[in-house]
């Protein structure tokens, strides 16, 4: 494979995936795309990308029309600072504050979901979970919910390079909907994530609206697709693998390494953009000062020199090794909300039902080069 015969969409469309990272790994460790990115697809390069934020600035993962949101697309010192204005809601403490009421919408969400009928269950569970948990940690009525995973949406579209009048209006509609929430709570303020940061300072200075707007957006971006994609991949690949289910079943303290394998295997983030602050060496290759570089998450989390049958999902891998998360300073500060979320989900489900299958269709994946998961995934549970 030659500089410039990359097609990225080869494996993040999942059709012929595990061929197409197969042939990365073993002729085009570092390669670069027709448009002069570099892509950085095993995982010790792609490990030490994440780790070197002085050297691989965040600044590359602006979106179209430089659509910027903090954290994701600042650098330490800066990032160090807003990251901890969330930090007081994502302690352990609080995650398992928030356990029991997350286990019991997932099994009041499970108890909906009609047996031995067709349901989609991203409509019925991988959507209404997290969104749910993220909107109530903000602070944000239920009547709204519906308006998060739309609005959700409009991101990931003007993100990917698809600015449409409908997503831009609707991002504008977001925007409008969070200032107004940010200005009720600087003069009502709770106990909410929205309140903490119309309170918070950066560098002596209070957060301005523009600024809370964006950590908004952020958090219920980040809040939903990654938890609904998280289940929505491992109930896909649970569908075809009735021996698995099973054993989920007889033992649920397996499901924490089916959902490490399934981050591992179908990442929810397939990749992240950085960009050299100056000229840096990998796989012998030099990537000169304002070049970027894809950190192909989706290719170094089955990297073979890392893992034995790298494709292939496997219960006994050791948990944790994997980079779906990020690495370094930008280590996801949702992830141990997401594995919460999914879990409470997989156990309400392996006690309820003795079986998973496919519906009538194979399910309609979300259209992103970054994310991955479905739209529309029908299953039987019975």
């Amino acid at each position: 494979m030659r500089d410039g015969e990359i097609n990225l969409n080869d494996g993040l469309t999942g059709l012929g995936k595990d061929a197409f990272l197969a042939l990365l790994h073993d002729e085009a460790p570092l390669m670069r795309q027709a448009n002069g990115n570099w892509v950085a697809s095993r995982f010790e390069d792609v490990r030490a990308i994440l780790l070197d934020h002085a050297r691989f600035s965040s600044t590359a993962m602006a979106g179209q029309g430089g659509l910027r949101f903090p954290l994701l697309t600042d650098d330490p010192p800066r990032h160090s600072v807003l990251r901890g204005l969330l930090a007081k809601a994502f302690t352990p403490a609080a995650m398992e504050e928030m356990r029991p009421a997350i286990e019991e919408l997932a099994h009041e969400l499970v108890a909906a979901i009609a047996a031995g009928e067709e349901t989609d269950i991203v409509a019925a569970l991988t959507t209404p979970l997290p969104v749910a948990v993220i909107a109530g940690l903000m602070g944000v009525s239920a009547e709204r919910h519906g308006d998060f995973k739309r609005w959700s949406n409009a991101i990931v579209g003007i993100q990917d390079g698809m600015p449409d009048p409908k997503r831009i209006a609707e991002l504008m509609e977001l925007r409008s909907y969070f200032a107004g929430v940010a200005a009720e709570r600087r003069g009502a303020p709770g106990d909410d994530l929205v309140s903490a940061l119309t309170r918070a300072r950066e560098q002596g200075d209070t957060l301005t609206d523009d600024q809370v707007v964006a950590f908004c957006m952020l958090l219920m971006l980040a809040g939903n697709e990654t938890t609904t994609n998280l289940l929505g991949n491992l109930l896909d690949r649970l569908a075809d693998d009735p021996a698995t289910w099973a054993a989920l079943r007889e033992e649920p303290a397996r499901i924490e390494a089916a959902i490490e394998e399934s981050l591992r295997l179908d990442s929810p983030a397939q990749l992240l953009l950085r960009r050299a602050t100056e000229d840096v060496t990998i796989c012998g290759r030099t990537i000169r000062a304002g070049e970027n570089v894809v950190v192909y998450l989706a290719a170094c989390n089955r990297d073979p020199a890392r893992w034995t049958d790298a494709a292939s999902f496997e219960l006994e891998r050791e948990i944790g090794r994997h980079l779906a998360f990020g690495h370094g300073v930008h280590t996801c500060i949702g992830a141990p909300l997401a594995r919460m979320e999914a879990k409470a989900a997989m156990e309400a489900l392996v006690a309820r039902f003795a079986t998973l299958r496919r519906g009538s269709e194979r399910g309609s994946r979300v259209r992103s080069e970054i994310l991955f998961g479905f739209r529309e995934l029908p299953l039987v549970l019975g």
